[in-house]
């Protein structure tokens, strides 16, 4: 059985490959999650301050402290606060400092006491009492805050810059997307921008530090971040910062043409001066690192490396398996696949050809969006109305952003949505893979469900939190288990092509747990690949050096991807007759972003009502 090409072509040298989401950026002035990309430490600033008399431990008072902590919470980080609320004056919210946020380890520590206090006080609260949308955010509020101090130790193992979801990577896109609704928010995106050389100053503090403590990059991650700065700041006073800008200012009402040009003028003066000298600190200061890393390998050769890959792939996934088990879930999916592809081309020889020639749908990615759209409402609850715009990656930033990425909107601003295509990594033709690639940032993928769960009116407070695993696996699971049916391939061609491509990500995902957890180097990651024909040995360090400078990455993809398989089997089995994809969809997006064992939990509790009768 030649599974080995068919691999190999869908693969296209790709592996690994992926698209992401650029959520609404969880950088507040003691946490952060790389501009919204998770990327490591997770750290919420426990409000110490909030002024609420808890007269009681009822619904009414766990509603004011929730949303206090909220409040509280997203205004000290400005990026926060503008991609999390478009008007923020309707929260209450009209006095704020404009802050970048901080990156210190003395911020970090001040950040875990504050956690201890949150603690506390969120024990104060009957869980009994609530409702269930707060018993929700309770519990993960609860398990959150014991996710995190039980890493507390784990301060200088983070990384800020790594070359795909570094802060240097997404800071550019963030604050190009900066929406201007007011001049309060062009003010404030000037601000931001000129503090971008001190954060880059306290970043590679933080970074001088971890070297200190033998934790610094491997050269070869130092080397792609540096060779990323390099290539953003190459051409200063042709930046596309400037262009979008410009453009952005051009079309805003209620600016006279001076008022214009002299936003312009100092937003050159911000970007070729501030920026440009912030992405040169951090050009300087990983070059006067470079070589005092102590680790070219995975993290589990670090000290407590594997105990922190644990906490990291927790995180990033959602999912409370050992490492050990989710290594088994993935080997016998591949074996599952493979099993399946055996039996069908024995069947049929001609499924070969068909397979490996499949060609998508021809068309442009909006017609890709409205085909994805009408297609997804036989399975999928109707979304509302919103418009979206595709855009294409910058040519200065296309070697190191994702294939794709949709970019999250504020909650109260569901209706304008931006998906960006990154064409470094179309197939040739420019449409082949484009189709399934839309089906994950659009319908009825990223977009669909973030505008879909923003609708449902979850409590505040869940906003400060992200989940990648849910996110990230609802995308990936529309995309295999939808998207191939969509484009018209039959069946059983849209069941083989969905997991052949599902069998790439499964490699990545199995390879980050052997290189992070198990020890595996280059050597052994190529003798791996060469038993699905990709062994050569630039692809085997290429991927190896992909897992190891963005450990459980992938993991976030795939694993979640596999929990939602889960959750459907399960429902699926307890429901027999009564079951219906569109419930169970409504179920998952109205539960919102979550771990999963918590995910689980209330839906079998809704499982029991519905069996019931209730």
């Amino acid at each position: 059985m030649e599974q080995n090409e068919l691999l190999m072509q869908e693969a296209a040298g790709e592996i690994p490959s992926e698209e992401s989401t650029m959520k609404q950026p969880k950088t507040g002035k003691k946490k952060w999650l790389a501009a919204g990309i998770a990327a490591g430490l997770i750290l919420i600033a426990a409000v110490v301050g909030i002024l609420i008399y808890l007269k009681n431990s009822g619904q009414e008072a766990y509603e004011e402290f929730t949303e206090q902590l909220f409040k509280d919470e997203i205004v000290l980080n400005t990026i926060n606060l503008h991609y999390t609320l478009a008007y923020p004056e309707n929260f209450g919210i009209t006095d704020y400092e404009v802050s970048l946020g901080s990156y210190s380890v003395e911020d970090f520590q001040e950040s875990y006491d504050d956690m201890k206090q949150l603690k506390k006080q969120m024990r104060k609260f009957r869980r009994g009492s609530l409702s269930e949308e707060y018993r929700v955010s309770y519990d993960i509020i609860m398990d959150y805050l014991d996710t995190e101090l039980a890493a507390e130790d784990f301060q200088y193992y983070a990384e800020t810059l790594s070359p795909t979801t570094g802060y240097q990577a997404q800071l550019p896109v963030i604050l190009a997307e900066y929406t201007f609704r007011t001049k309060q928010d062009i003010e404030d995106y000037l601000a931001l921008a000129a503090m971008v050389d001190d954060i880059a100053g306290e970043i590679i503090t933080y970074e001088e530090q971890k070297s200190a403590a033998g934790l610094f990059m491997a050269d070869y991650v130092a080397d792609g971040v540096i060779d990323q700065c390099r290539d953003f700041i190459e051409n200063p006073d042709e930046n596309y910062m400037l262009e979008v800008f410009d453009s952005k200012i051009d079309g805003f009402e209620g600016l006279t043409e001076a008022e214009k040009q002299a936003y312009k003028e100092r937003n050159r003066e911000v970007v070729t001066g501030d920026v440009v000298a912030g992405y040169n600190t951090l050009i300087e200061g990983l070059t006067k690192l470079k070589g005092t890393g102590k680790n070219e390998l995975g993290l589990c050769y670090f000290d407590k490396g594997k105990e922190y890959y644990e906490y990291l792939v927790r995180t990033s996934t959602g999912c409370d398996d050992s490492i050990k088990k989710m290594e088994r879930r993935v080997e016998r999916f591949m074996t599952d696949y493979f099993i399946l592809l055996q039996e069908h081309i024995m069947e049929d020889e001609a499924l070969y050809d068909e397979l490996l020639f499949y060609e998508f749908p021809d068309m442009q990615p909006e017609e890709m969006m409205e085909d994805l759209m009408r297609k997804a409402k036989e399975d999928f609850p109707e979304p509302p109305a919103v418009n979206y715009t595709i855009k294409q990656v910058h040519p200065s930033m296309q070697e190191s952003m994702s294939p794709a990425f949709y970019l999250t909107t504020p909650i109260d601003d569901l209706e304008h949505n931006v998906i960006y295509i990154n064409q470094k990594h179309l197939s040739e033709g420019g449409s082949m893979d484009l189709y399934p690639t839309m089906a994950h940032e659009g319908y009825p993928g990223h977009l669909y469900q973030n505008i879909y769960t923003g609708t449902a009116n979850l409590p505040l407070v869940r906003n400060l939190f992200s989940f990648p695993g849910y996110t990230e696996g609802w995308a990936t699971y529309v995309e295999y288990e939808y998207s191939y049916g969509f484009s018209g391939a039959r069946t059983p061609i849209d069941r083989l092509l969905s997991g052949n491509t599902a069998l790439s990500l499964a490699i990545s995902a199995y390879l980050d747990m052997k290189v992070n957890y198990d020890g595996w180097n280059t050597e052994e990651v190529l003798a791996y690949l060469t038993d699905f024909g990709l062994g050569d040995q630039e692809t085997a360090q290429e991927i190896f050096e992909s897992v190891a400078s963005e450990p459980a990455n992938y993991l976030s993809y795939f694993i979640g991807y596999l929990e939602f398989l889960d959750l459907r089997e399960t429902a699926e089995r307890k429901l027999g007759d009564a079951f219906e994809a569109k419930e169970f969809h409504d179920f998952l997006l109205k539960m919102g972003p979550a771990p999963f064992y918590i995910i689980e939990e209330y839906m079998n509790d809704t499982i029991k009502a519905v069996k019931a009768g209730k």
